[in-house]
């Protein structure tokens, strides 16, 4: 498993480097061939935005989240990504999804 970091406009973190592994390995268990990942934090003025790009079996999956903490961002993009992982694994199974709009 490949991961790739890249830091916008802050310090390169080990600490943020060892949280954001730690959730792509929980989200590399959706995947049956999970390829690579790529991470992009960045701060712009008082806001913390990551980026998580995963690719694994032909796709690619992508999510952006802004938080006052990066920390918390990138919880919350852990939790787009496994909605989109979810959603993705439902259609290849044949299960109808239905949307609460």
């Amino acid at each position: 498993m490949e991961i790739t970091y890249h830091f916008h406009n802050l310090e390169t973190s080990d600490a943020m480097k060892d949280y954001a592994a730690k959730k792509i390995e929980k989200l590399a268990g959706h995947f049956h061939s999970f390829l690579s990942a790529i991470v992009r934090f960045r701060t712009e003025k008082i806001n913390q935005m990551i980026e998580l790009t995963l690719n694994g079996d032909g796709i690619q999956f992508i999510a952006t989240e802004t938080a006052p903490d990066m920390y918390e961002a990138i919880d919350l993009a852990e939790k787009k990504l496994e909605k989109q992982l979810k959603k993705h694994k439902d259609k290849q199974q044949g299960k109808k999804f239905r949307s609460n709009e």
